[in-house]
């Protein structure tokens, strides 16, 4: 099922310190607090790591993983090694750990994601060539008036919530700014005043 998650408090594991656990640890320490588990680094975990993006644990995974797996969220098998990667999976199943794969569909499916401003979609279909034109056509698409948009309408709902106690009227006064015309051109020249148009359609009448 899909679901945006809230990581920022979480524990994300990655085993392996390749070009695959580096892409993983890319998107992860976007969200989440990110640690890195592996006997050596691309030199662009090396670099994250010394940046504070993530953790860097130095360890030879075949002497041991689980002390690793406290606290964990999500867990990423990402060595070199399928039989290790395997293991970690097992084991952290059985500690009810969620497990994003690499190799295959795990509890955890990253979607490809468009991200502008404060709007991101995700995309997911089972050809991966078919999300990736999506996401390029959809990053085409989205200009830069969607993501004002995007910011215009939580500042305002904010305000409304506290005029207008109705949710059903509130959503109401929302879209009739998604439908304004004005409001979308004004966003093309200036934010301010297409803040202040969409304040006229709102509030007006309150």
């Amino acid at each position: 099922m899909p679901l945006y998650l809230d990581l920022s408090s979480k524990r994300v594991v990655i085993f392996g310190g390749g070009r695959v656990a580096e892409r993983k640890a890319r998107l992860f320490s976007y969200y989440a607090r990110v640690f890195v588990i592996s006997k050596a680094f691309t030199p662009q975990l090396t670099q994250m790591g010394k940046e504070g993006a993530l953790s860097l644990v130095q360890t030879d995974l075949s002497e041991g993983f689980e002390r690793f797996f406290q606290d964990a969220f999500i867990a990423i098998p990402a060595t070199n090694d399928p039989g290790l990667n395997g293991s970690i999976e097992m084991r952290a199943k059985e500690l009810g750990i969620l497990v994003n794969k690499v190799d295959g569909v795990g509890d955890v499916v990253v979607p490809s994601i468009v991200r502008k401003g404060p709007l991101s979609i995700t995309i997911s279909t089972k050809s991966p060539a078919l999300t990736k034109y999506i996401r390029i056509k959809l990053d085409e698409e989205l200009t830069e008036e969607y993501e004002g948009m995007a910011r215009l309408l939580g500042q305002i709902r904010k305000e409304l919530k506290i005029k207008v106690p109705d949710q059903e009227e509130r959503s109401r006064r929302l879209w009739k700014v998604l439908q304004d015309y004005e409001v979308w051109r004004l966003l093309r020249k200036s934010y301010q005043e297409a803040y202040a148009r969409a304040c006229l359609d709102v509030f007006s009448d309150l």
